[in-house]
Order: structure tokens, then sequence, then C-alpha cells
């Protein structure tokens, strides 16, 4: 019915359609990736800024620079004590023997106490 050259033709259009169309979806999935990626790099950007905005807030009252004084240089005003709190060291309180692997186990029988 049609002639064998345009049959030919049409279907090297078709694939060349078709090869520029898988490359369209290829950079449509890259795009939504790189999307999702900066979205979420936005999300901690913006905690960022609450937190610091928060820190600001907090500075700009004499009390937070007070407190911030104290925090990062370790000292204390008149009238006021610090106290060391110090944990006792626990002793662990398991009795049993450590585990030995298998193979340690196999080589101490080979070989014996050396």
């Amino acid at each position: 019915m049609y002639a064998i050259p345009s049959l030919i033709l049409l279907c090297v259009i078709t694939f060349l359609l078709a090869k520029g169309a898988i490359r369209v979806l290829g950079k449509e999935r890259e795009s939504s990736l790189y999307l999702g990626k900066l979205e979420k790099k936005m999300a901690a950007l913006v905690f960022r800024e609450r937190t610091l905005q928060d820190g600001i807030a907090r500075l700009q009252t004499e009390e937070g620079v007070k407190g911030e004084i104290k925090e990062r240089f370790n000292v204390t005003q008149a009238g006021e004590h610090v106290a060391v709190i110090i944990d006792e060291k626990r002793v662990s309180s398991s009795t049993q023997d450590r585990v030995w692997p298998w193979y340690k186990k196999l080589l101490f029988a080979i070989m014996g106490n050396r």
C-alpha cells in the first residue's frame, strides 16, 4: 500500500521522536529529584533562620545578654555561686567472664595457654 521509502522515513522520524520523549522524561525525573533536595534545604534554612531570630530576640533583652555572658565565659554575678556536680563512677555489676568468639576458643584449645 505505502511505498517502502516513506515507511522507512516514518520509522526514522518515530524513532527520533521517541528518543526525544525519553530524554524529556529523564530530565523531568532529574528535575523532580533536584526540587526535592532544594525543598529539604529550604526547610533547613527556614528552621535555621527562626533559630537565629530567636537568639537575636533573646540577646536584645538584658537577661539574655547576661545569660550568654555566663554561658560563654563561665562567670557569675556578685552574690551568685556555682555548684559543680560530679557523678560517681559506676562499677560494672556483671560478674560474667568475657565471652570469647568461637575462633578464639578453637585457637586456645589447639595452642594452649601460650
